[in-house]
């Protein structure tokens, strides 16, 4: 399970925008997806986005949104865990390299659930590349 992200995938863009009438969620994110050196199993969370850009509870929430998909942890039961999910799956780097958010509409909610789409696409994003490799 370690080889969840064999290769590296690039420039994941997630726009997680939801119009639900007055605000709703605003996160967007690009991130890239590393192997770590083997043998390594953690975890790793890199934020390049100074704090001045993007306030520090949103890449925090960025870094929680992608654990938590990676762990298979859900926040609504009618939601389907990825087959690879589990403690197995954390052995991956994960960089924020550009977001944006909006001072009314953007949550640490919003940040979180594009995190965790991050994942899904990255996954897709890496089979498709090997299937053209």
């Amino acid at each position: 399970m370690a080889d969840l992200f064999p290769d590296a995938v690039r420039d994941v863009r997630i726009r997680y925008i939801k119009n639900i009438g007055s605000c709703g969620p605003f996160a967007i994110i690009t991130v890239d997806f590393e192997p770590l050196p083997d043998g390594v199993t953690e975890f790793d969370f890199v934020n390049l986005i100074d704090e001045t850009d993007l306030p520090p509870e949103f890449a925090t929430a960025v870094a929680e949104g992608i654990r938590r998909e990676l762990l298979g942890e859900l926040d609504y039961e009618w939601e389907v865990p990825l087959p690879q999910a589990g403690p197995d799956a954390l052995a991956v780097r994960v960089i924020l390299t550009e977001a944006r958010w909006h001072e009314v509409d953007s949550s640490e909610y919003g940040f979180r659930k594009a995190g965790g789409l991050a994942v899904r696409r990255a996954l897709e994003q890496g089979a498709a590349g090997r299937r053209e490799g």
